[in-house]
């Protein structure tokens, strides 16, 4: 299967939105972009990375971005456990860390997210139920899959899955600390709405008079911050590895 690729227009209301701040001596980034795009008409690559960031130890930067209603845990029976998570609408970050670091990862419910639609450019919705994944490593070999392991490993990757924040409270907002070592990690972004009986269609259903149609299709927009911060002797948080980078 070849690789799709979302689009985002950089459009001046998106400017305002997207800021990162890092000390001056210090070095760090985010762009919107693959760090090894797929080639033309083949399925290679591996994952298409909307994000690649770079951080050290005593960064904070973020972005904001769309995703699908239900991206992180689509469901059956087009999406079967373990295997839930939509590829193409979720977010990905292709996540750099020169330092082990402590890093607290923020993903929240963002309004006024701008997107192409079709030939236009449409504002995202605003009831996301954010969730993220993170895994050891980066993939840009393999033959990228409609479906991943929102908690677990899968096998059409390399990656390996080191912990979610699944969001079963349904907040507009997530939170995860956690201890890393400096290498290339995996994050996985998309949405986690409570799970229905029956789902509306979004091919028939209207989302200006329905609101479980407004909250369960469509895009939505969302803002990631990450801040890093020295790793403490004494802490007593998750400890994970990534790829060495050197």
């Amino acid at each position: 299967m070849i690789k799709i690729k979302k689009t985002l227009s950089l459009v001046s209301t998106l400017s305002a939105l997207l800021a990162f701040s890092i000390p001056a001596s210090a070095i760090s980034s985010i762009m919107y972009a693959d760090p090894v795009p797929s080639t033309p008409g083949a399925c290679d690559g591996g994952i298409s990375y909307e994000w690649t960031a770079k951080m050290s130890n005593d960064h904070t930067l973020s972005f904001v971005n769309h995703v699908g209603a239900k991206s992180f845990n689509e469901p059956p029976p087009a999406y079967e456990p373990p295997d839930t998570g939509w590829t193409h609408t979720s977010n990905w970050v292709a996540f750099e860390l020169t330092k082990d670091a402590q890093v607290e990862i923020e993903v929240a419910r963002q309004e006024g997210v701008p997107f192409t639609s079709g030939s236009t450019i449409a504002t995202a919705r605003n009831k996301l139920v954010p969730a993220f994944a993170i895994y050891s490593g980066w993939d840009n070999t393999s033959c990228e899959d409609h479906r991943y392991n929102n908690a677990g490993n899968f096998d059409w990757s390399d990656i390996k899955y080191i912990t979610n924040t699944p969001n079963k409270g349904g907040w507009s907002s997530v939170t995860r600390k956690i201890k890393l070592k400096a290498g290339n990690y995996s994050i996985a972004i998309g949405g986690t709405p409570k799970v229905l009986e029956t789902y509306p269609d979004a091919a028939t259903c209207d989302p200006a008079t329905d609101a479980a149609c407004y909250a369960y299709t469509g895009r939505h927009g969302y803002r990631v911050r990450i801040k890093t911060s020295p790793v403490r002797s004494h802490s007593n948080d998750a400890n994970a590895n990534g790829n060495s980078t050197n």
